[in-house]
């Protein structure tokens, strides 16, 4: 092409108007947020090619010290059950491989086999099975082993727990709730069926399990005494005359093979909002800004001369629902964006392990996995 001075010909990239290794305001824009117009969001790929804006000298590889440099982590809430934190710097899918593993793939403590005795209640036993397995227990799961099918229940990888509950002929009805789900530290109380006789007499008669020792006298429990982690929701109710007599034990699985093990109620994140007005808005114009809003992003400001004009105030609230810029070329005056690297991250445990330990798991497990590969790979 021919240049500034004379015919001589130079390079796009020495141009003064596109510095050496740096990208264009548009195409930075386009790399790091996606834009929200009234009809739909635009540039919402990630661009993961190394080679992708060679030609201007740019180098869009994944650094190992530029990540290191720019990922963190931010808590912003932490309580028993919930926990939300800012993840800045990460790519969308290892943000997503977080999610699933908290879903799916963290083990957790649940009630997998249920003996029933006696039921007269309206609920079949299937139902009040499927309702006991759906019950938190407060358990750490790093303390107990898989059961596998061969596997004989012990006191290293069975929980068990007996209810025994019955309404009175003639008195009101009784409402089961998790506070009657007593735990058999010894193992269970139901005895085996079996055609052999004993060979010893005095020997202790079979049971479910296998216990060879109390689980309250291992230390790592005996400080933390296992039950269902809340004792107020309800199994069942019942009528004059009706009983429920069952063991219930527990053993460790997890959510990828059903979701009573699954130990959080929900994980999700959403891409940092960015909300930016383009130009002042002032005076009548901010007021209806302001109003357009159903979150109260928007706030008015006192300028000179009994002026008033729109500032945003809590971006973070904002749902993107994209009130604010519908109708009356309103997107001229303000843009709504999401940051593609900045996720805000919200944990709700079902309360059966603590929000931070189901997040630390999280990333021994992805570590694990990326170790695997790697092995796999050499």
């Amino acid at each position: 092409m021919n240049g500034i001075e004379g015919n001589t010909k130079i390079s796009a990239l020495d141009m003064p108007d596109v510095p050496m290794g740096l990208l264009p305001p548009h195409l930075e824009l386009r790399r790091t947020r996606v834009l929200c117009a009234v009809d739909a969001p635009t540039h919402t790929e990630s661009i993961l090619y190394s080679g992708a804006y060679a030609s201007m000298g740019v180098d869009n590889s994944l650094q190992l010290d530029h990540f290191c440099k720019t990922f963190r982590i931010e808590v912003n809430k932490l309580t028993e059950e919930d926990m939300e934190f800012d993840m800045i710097g990460i790519d969308p899918s290892i943000a997503n491989a977080f999610r699933r593993i908290l879903i799916a793939e963290l083990p957790t403590m649940a009630i997998e086999k249920v003996l029933i005795a006696n039921n007269t209640s309206v609920i079949q036993d299937e139902v009040l099975a499927h309702r006991l397995g759906l019950i938190p227990i407060k358990a750490d799961p790093r303390l107990f082993d898989f059961m596998s099918e061969n596997d004989t229940p012990n006191e290293k990888n069975t929980i068990v727990f007996k209810l025994h509950v019955s309404c009175e002929k003639g008195g009101p009805r009784l409402t089961v709730k998790t506070d009657e789900l007593k735990w058999l530290p010894s193992g269970s109380d139901f005895l085996l069926e079996t055609k052999e006789v004993p060979s010893n007499p005095t020997s202790k008669p079979k049971t479910y399990t296998s216990f060879s020792c109390s689980q309250d006298s291992l230390p790592e429990l005996s400080a933390n005494p296992i039950g269902p982690k809340h004792p107020d929701i309800i199994i069942a109710k019942l009528g004059p005359g009706q009983e429920i007599e069952l063991e219930a034990h527990a053993v460790k699985g997890m959510g990828k093979t059903h979701a009573k093990w699954s130990p959080v109620s929900t994980a999700w994140y959403r891409m940092l909002p960015e909300v930016v007005l383009l130009q002042e808005v002032k005076d009548a114009k901010a007021e209806e800004l302001v109003k357009k809003c159903p979150v109260n992003v928007f706030d008015i400001e006192d300028i000179a001369k009994g002026n008033k004009r729109a500032t945003v105030a809590r971006p973070r609230d904002c749902t993107l629902c994209r009130e604010c810029i519908r109708g009356d070329d309103w997107e001229k005056y303000v843009a709504l964006r999401r940051v593609k690297n900045h996720f805000i991250f919200t944990i709700e445990s079902t309360g059966a392990v603590p929000p931070e330990v189901l997040f630390t798991e999280a990333v021994k497990i992805l570590e694990d996995k990326c170790e695997r590969v790697i092995t796999e790979l050499s």
